[in-house]
């Protein structure tokens, strides 16, 4: 549609008469508003044409879950995202291999209105064993497709199990870790690492896992007389066949060994009964008179006897 208007003031000023949103298809140079013949006939206004393209909003489209940094335990999670000005949502999820290698996997798009654009929120559940069915890095891509597309991305972990420290065992100041809940996972094999990556344990520790429950485990460290440090714990998950089924787990600890018991002082039996030095020399020479005394009546009495059986 061709527009004819004076120049009359800036280009926003004119521009401002429009009711709607619009984009100019291509740049205008000043001189091009300017008439060919101005320095002959010194015109003071001039026809203008200017070409206008009406478009609509923009799309907004927000991921709410799963969250940008999330660790999920398990292959399967939920998706929530909100938008607005879209008729349809694209999606892809992209797994991202420890040497950065990406593979990417198209999701089902959804129209969300047959005629215009609409603003709402989508919900579903995605399982990676549809897609692949590794445990790693993901990216979740959805975009929403209006007058124009946008695209919101998160990146989150899928894991089989993990564990956390849950503190230390009272009277030896042993580690506690808890395994959270690990369905997939049949048993863990523990190992404890000191800074210089020397193992702890003659053997790993092997635990069994009971499937989607929390399990406690104490780790011996008083046992092997470790100093104090910090420890490095590794768990590795296996299913029932001894395969292992995802990379491990690790989490640091600092250990302090726990005191030894105390052994009570009770002194000597001078030193209890709270005698000073000179009650020490009485109370000695007052014994020593005193095992002299009966020294004498067991002489005296051994003699006497001696003389009736002389007679």
């Amino acid at each position: 549609m061709k527009k004819h208007a004076k120049i009359l003031g800036s280009i926003g000023a004119a521009a401002a008469v429009s009711m709607g949103i619009f984009a100019v298809t291509s740049p205008v140079m000043a001189q091009d508003l300017v008439p060919l013949d101005y320095k002959n006939n010194n015109n003071t206004s001039a026809d203008v044409e200017v070409k206008l393209k009406v478009v609509g909003e923009t799309p907004i489209i927000d991921i709410d879950s799963p969250l940008d940094g999330a660790v999920i335990i398990g292959k399967e999670f939920s998706v929530d995202i909100n938008y607005e000005h879209a008729n349809q949502l694209d999606y892809r999820l992209i797994y991202v291999a420890e040497d950065g290698t990406r593979t990417t996997y198209d999701l089902p798009s959804k129209i969300v209105v047959d005629t215009g654009v609409s603003d709402g929120s989508d919900a579903f559940d995605l399982d990676a064993s549809d897609y692949g069915g590794k445990y790693g890095t993901y990216i979740l891509e959805a975009t929403a497709n209006g007058a124009g597309s946008t695209t919101d991305s998160v990146m989150f972990k899928l894991i089989s199990f993990d564990f956390t420290v849950k503190g230390i065992e009272e009277s030896t100041n042993n580690p506690i870790i808890t395994i959270v809940e690990a369905p997939v996972v049949y048993k863990s094999l523990i190992q404890v690492f000191d800074e210089d990556d020397n193992a702890i344990f003659e053997e790993p520790i092997e635990v069994i896992l009971n499937e989607g429950a929390e399990t406690d485990v104490t780790l011996p460290l008083a046992k092997y007389g470790v100093p104090e440090g910090q420890y490095r714990i590794v768990a590795v998950p296996y299913d029932e066949d001894g395969n292992i089924i995802d990379a491990s787990k690790e989490h640091s600890v600092h250990y302090t060994p726990a005191p030894a018991p105390e052994v009570p002082d009770t002194g000597s039996i001078l030193e209890n009964l709270g005698l000073s030095r000179q009650d020490l020399i009485s109370t000695g020479l007052a014994l020593l008179f005193v095992c002299a005394f009966f020294g004498v009546l067991i002489i005296a009495k051994k003699n006497r006897k001696e003389k009736q059986n002389r007679h």
